[in-house]
């Protein structure tokens, strides 16, 4: 007999009760959890797109900072849905530094390279996010004119 185990008829079927409510809640949550990956890539598409638009405005004060809020934005979609996916296929994620190494392993993000600009883009979406600082919105702005803003388009999920 296993630990923790009873052999009692009555734990037996509190043992398979239980199993099969946990097995319930899990089919229940990977249907409602592809459901919502089906969203949220509509979700990262359309905030990927309107962060382009935002990078190929003329500059100024207030379309650099807009595009730095779309960045914001459009980043935080991005991690959540890779950690929905990642968790669909059975990993473990944790926050958002965690799910961008898993990412890298399981091939959603294509090169080292690219997994060293994902890790930009979050030291970036972390230090605008917390605090406002001129000098840190300008070298936010330029990284994602330079081809931050793109790299979001290389994700290779399903």
């Amino acid at each position: 007999m296993l630990p923790g185990w009873s052999s009692s008829p009555a734990a037996m079927r509190g043992d398979l009760k239980t199993a099969i409510t946990r097995q319930a809640r899990t089919t229940k949550t990977q249907a409602m959890s592809k459901e919502r990956f089906i969203e949220r890539q509509g979700d990262v598409r359309e905030s990927a797109a309107r962060l382009t638009q935002a990078v190929a405005q003329p500059e100024s004060e207030l379309i650099r900072d807009a595009t730095i809020q779309r960045f914001e934005f459009t980043f935080e979609v991005i991690w959540k849905t890779l950690k929905l996916y990642l968790e669909r296929q059975g990993h473990e994620c944790g926050g958002p530094r965690a799910t961008l190494k898993k990412a890298f392993a399981e091939n959603l993000i294509a090169t080292p390279d690219d997994a060293d600009a994902w890790l930009q883009m979050l030291e970036d979406r972390n230090l605008t996010s917390h605090a406002y600082d001129e000098e840190l919105a300008t070298g936010t702005y330029v990284h994602l004119l330079g081809g931050m803003a793109q790299k979001i388009q290389t994700l290779q999920w399903d």
